[in-house]
């Protein structure tokens, strides 16, 4: 349990004009650490409050659902709890769904772990890169109280790189082959991701493969940034080598620069076939991008536009994020003006769905910030038969799944008093405005 005494001592500390600088920063970080061991202390219990303790296995799967967000031996938890902790932090849904699992694996799985955090010896940040350690080998309960014992004796007590080789190879002799089966799926796994970048126009690309195709591929990539500067490129070679990655994605291009790789069943008399540049335009990829912008704006390269999925971005970048890809032009609606247009159907036509999402933009549940475009159009008030005029603009707003059930099933009620304004009350008493400039509790409002 930690200590309440040393944060009312803490407290005073900072509270003290006669205290120095360095007095109040220990001050400060002692309060901090008692507040994340507070602060886990009460989500261990909420989740425990919201847990299926019913000694039988099944319930009622319709409506209300509980989940198992933990790992072994942990309990089913309501799926709605990770909802109220976003909402109650300003996090993310999935960002507090993390949370509540590592401090449900934390407090059923992790004993000795448990007892560091809350004793002050271990920061939760680093209590829960142990449980996510034994979580990514897939640890069973008894196997990872029997690594949690273990390593208890390293755990704040020596720096993490020590500590984090201490628990591997602690895993490593309690499960070897769950180790072992854990690098042979690394080693399976193959994926290519991309990052977004402060700068909108460029994106990191990371990807894992085979040893002899990342040669393979890095060879091609070298080839191809000679070429361009053979052929004048004045840029240096990193920036040529990521001009060669984007090429590659247009293999005609590639090989209009390179040639064929081989003449090997081609006669020698035959000239060997290269691809037109009329062939290589043909080759390109069709790319949707939205851009948000007025006309006035097209005037002036440091005016600032919206581009879907990226952000802001001066109307100079959009060349760069444009590239070559064919365009596809969208008509303009016109944001801000509520067309209603009531339609009698539970489907939603396409150009209302359009005017929803141009109007929200983002989901509108509480500190979201998932894109509108992609989530369900939601009927704020349920849809229900017979009653006409409900599908519109005014009483429709774009949800994932997860908040749709919590509306649905979880006893939370969601109204638009007018258009792109939503008003949230959660089960547990909490109230938000979600609207254009973003998300306010219902205290900021006084």
């Amino acid at each position: 349990m930690f200590e309440r005494r040393a944060a009312i001592e803490a407290v005073a500390i900072l509270a003290d004009p006669s205290s120095s600088a360095f007095h109040c920063f220990k001050a400060a970080s002692e309060l901090k650490s008692i507040a994340e061991a507070a602060e886990a202390e009460a989500l261990g219990y909420l989740a425990e409050e919201n847990s299926w303790t019913s000694n039988n296995d099944d319930y009622d799967m319709i409506g209300q659902r509980f989940v198992r967000i933990g790992d072994d031996g942990t309990p089913l938890i309501d799926e709605a709890l990770p909802l109220e902790v976003a909402a109650a932090m300003g996090l993310s849904a999935g960002m507090a769904t993390c949370l509540l699992r590592d401090v449900v694996n934390l407090k059923e799985r992790h004993p000795y772990t448990w007892e560091a955090v809350q004793e002050g010896v271990l920061p939760l940040w680093r209590a829960q890169q142990v449980s996510q350690t034994c979580a990514s080998f897939r640890l069973d309960a008894a196997e990872t109280i029997r690594v949690d014992q273990q390593v208890r004796h390293v755990l704040g007590r020596v720096g993490w790189k020590r500590a984090r080789q201490v628990l591997k190879a602690t895993i490593m002799k309690t499960a070897p082959l769950k180790v072992a089966a854990r690098i042979e799926e690394q080693r399976q796994a193959r994926y290519c991701n991309k990052y977004s970048t402060d700068d909108p126009a460029t994106t990191f690309i990371s990807a894992c493969l085979d040893t002899a195709d990342a040669i393979y591929f890095d060879a091609a990539v070298d080839r191809i940034a000679d070429i361009l500067g053979e052929q004048g490129d004045t840029s240096d070679k990193d920036m040529r080598r990521a001009k060669a990655v984007g090429i590659l994605g247009t293999p005609a291009h590639a090989l209009q620069l390179m040639g064929m790789p081989s003449r090997r069943g081609v006669d020698e008399a035959s000239p060997v076939p290269v691809p037109s540049q009329e062939m290589v335009e043909r080759q390109r990829p069709t790319a949707q991008v939205y851009v948000h912008i007025n006309a006035d704006s097209l005037q002036a390269d440091t005016e600032v536009v919206r581009v879907e999925k990226l952000g802001p971005a001066m109307v100079s970048q959009l060349g760069q994020i444009l590239g070559h890809s064919r365009i596809r032009l969208t008509p303009v609606l016109r944001v801000g003006v509520s067309v209603e247009e009531p339609v009698d159907s539970y489907e939603i036509p396409r150009l209302q769905g359009e005017q929803v999402v141009l109007r929200d933009r983002f989901e509108v549940f509480p500190f979201s910030s998932r894109d509108a475009r992609g989530l369900d159009m939601d009927h704020t008030s349920p849809y229900r038969s017979g009653i006409p005029g409900q599908t519109r603009p005014s009483n429709l707003g774009p949800l994932s799944r997860r908040a749709h059930r919590a509306k649905t099933h979880c006893g939370w009620k969601l109204n638009q008093p007018k258009p792109g304004v939503f008003e949230w009350t959660t089960r547990y008493g909490q109230v938000f405005t979600v609207g254009p400039n973003g998300t306010r509790p219902y205290h900021d409002r006084q």
